[in-house]
């Protein structure tokens, strides 16, 4: 016997509420274990055509579906708090039919006479203002859910063996063997390790997005990758606003650091959904503009302008009145300004110079809307220009930083921008003349930037145009590190680019170390900061 109880009424000024409820004849555990397997609701459910789950703590998962119902076939996502000593389940809804401005509610399972009640309650605000949206999104949230209902309710009195051993697990259950990180997984996705953790990312973060992932490639299957980084980042935004609400401002600093990093992790070698790919760099920048007010660092907004287009960026430098020391960092092909560049700038603060950030055309916000030019350097002296203009910022001392793709942009604009003290190239080359050789995610990676149609396009683009040979031999001091295994830049290129400066030279190399040598962050970080530094005449105070 089933019975449905709804109720639709201000809930606050602003919001209603519906409750569902039915009985089933089965055990109030059978009915827990049905509402947290959501791997198995496409069994169960009619409505809901894809389910996937991404744990973000300890009883807390991401859920994304696509639900098809009388609100239209719609993708949603769920945030979902499991309460199992209560039979309970809070969520709150990130993403939502376009009908719904907000939602949230609860699951709960009690025992009754003959098996188990559940209810269902959803906490509701429509898109559009007024009391009769809020009754008719009422009435259709209460005859979907109890479509829902009804269905569980006819699955679970069929008898149906929930404890099959058909791969699926608690979502609350403990790290084993059996749902942790697979060996294959562990080996392509290695040598991301180092990056994240520079970007504040813990092992823990990392082993809450890997788990059950099956990646048996570094060159395929990133959609999954993707899903699971945005979801860890939506709960760290969730901390982050409840540390902030609290007044917990440290608490609030690290989690909206940790929020940034996941949606740019998310986005990093997701090329198949463009739109999805910019929509979660956007996000990036909003969430780390929002804690701007509370940082350690004082940053400032740059308002920069090249050829029409606008380059944000920001200035940031330690407390206290300046001029300082400024240094320059440029981008490569798939960091974050926000993320990877932060992280290295703060390093150039904490040793007595500010630092400077900024998207050009092909990144961060820019990425897939105006592709990258390979006269990079026409950007990078509007930058300076706009910098030095800064009461902030001793217009004599100022260097330049790049980080692989970058490093050899930082090269070729110190040599061509008048201004520049010196120059350190983190895994950068001369030429990328071997553009056929690398994987096949990096060609991804710069036909997406510089908006190639395909590979012979980007190859001639490469050869032709992304190259030192024309340009004039660097008169500052160059500080190169590089990993000698590197297969996306090789070190002969970095070597031909020592070769090609007129200047003090000196090459950081790293025996069995690839791409940036991220390994080595921890030796060469303070080794270049502190080069930078005594080149600029900085001193920390």
């Amino acid at each position: 016997m089933s019975t449905h109880t709804a109720r639709t009424q201000p809930a606050s000024e602003a919001k209603s509420s519906v409750i569902n409820t039915v009985v089933i004849d089965v055990p109030a555990d059978r009915v827990w274990q049905a509402c947290t397997e959501v791997e198995r609701w496409p069994s169960i459910f009619p409505t809901t055509r894809r389910v996937s789950r991404t744990e973000v703590g300890a009883h807390e998962v991401v859920m994304d579906m696509t639900v098809a119902n009388d609100l239209g076939v719609n993708d949603v996502r769920s945030h979902r708090w499991y309460r199992p000593e209560e039979f309970r389940i809070d969520f709150r809804m990130v993403t939502l039919p376009p009908a719904i401005a907000t939602m949230e509610g609860n699951w709960t399972v009690t025992p009754a006479d003959r098996g188990a009640r559940l209810a269902i309650e959803h906490v509701f605000v429509p898109r559009q203002d007024g009391a009769a949206e809020a009754a008719g999104l009422g009435e259709t949230l209460f005859r979907t859910t109890e479509n829902v209902l009804a269905a569980l309710k006819e699955w679970l009195e069929a008898g149906r063996d929930l404890d099959a051993d058909d791969g699926l697990r608690d979502a609350w259950g403990p790290r084993t063997a059996a749902n942790g990180i697979s060996a294959a997984t562990f080996e392509n996705c290695e040598l991301f390790f180092s990056r994240l953790g520079l970007a504040s990312l813990d092992w823990g973060d990392i082993t809450m997005v890997l788990k059950d992932l099956r990646k048996e490639s570094t060159h395929e299957d990133w959609a999954d990758w993707h899903r699971r980084w945005s979801a860890l980042g939506v709960h760290h935004e969730e901390r982050a606003a409840e540390a902030l609400e609290a007044g917990h401002l440290e608490t609030f600093r690290n989690a909206n650091r940790k929020a940034a990093a996941c949606h740019h992790y998310a986005e990093f070698f997701y090329f198949d959904d463009a739109r999805a790919k910019i929509a979660s760099r956007d996000r990036v920048t909003e969430i780390f503009e929002r804690g701007i007010p509370y940082l350690g660092e004082t940053v400032t907004a740059l308002d920069v302008t090249c050829d029409g287009l606008a380059v944000p960026g920001y200035l940031m430098r330690p407390p206290g009145a300046g001029p300082w020391p400024t240094v320059v960092l440029v981008n490569g092909l798939d960091s974050a300004k926000e993320v990877e560049l932060y992280s290295f700038a703060r390093e150039f603060i904490a040793r007595g110079m500010a630092a400077v950030v900024f998207d050009g055309p092909g990144q961060g916000v820019h990425i897939g809307r105006t592709p990258m030019t390979v006269d990079f350097e026409r950007v990078v002296a509007a930058v300076l220009e706009e910098a030095v203009r800064r009461p902030e910022v001793d217009a004599d001392r100022v260097g330049i930083f790049g980080v692989s793709f970058g490093g050899y942009l930082a090269a070729r604009s110190a040599a061509l921008v008048p201004g520049f003290r010196a120059c350190v190239n983190l895994s950068g080359g001369f030429d990328f003349d071997n553009y056929r050789d690398v994987n096949v995610m990096v060609r991804k990676d710069f036909r997406f930037v510089f908006d190639q149609a395909d590979d012979d396009a980007m190859d001639e683009l490469a050869r032709t145009g992304l190259n030192l040979r024309g340009v004039p031999p660097l008169a500052i001091p160059l500080l190169a590190i590089h990993g000698e295994l590197d297969t996306i830049i090789p070190i002969d290129s970095c070597e031909r680019m020592l070769e090609w400066a007129a200047g003090e030279t000196e090459l950081i190399r790293y025996p069995g170390e690839r791409h940036v040598a991220t390994n080595y962050f921890g030796h060469f970080i303070p080794r270049f900061t502190d080069w930078m530094a005594d080149r600029l005449g900085a001193v920390a105070r």
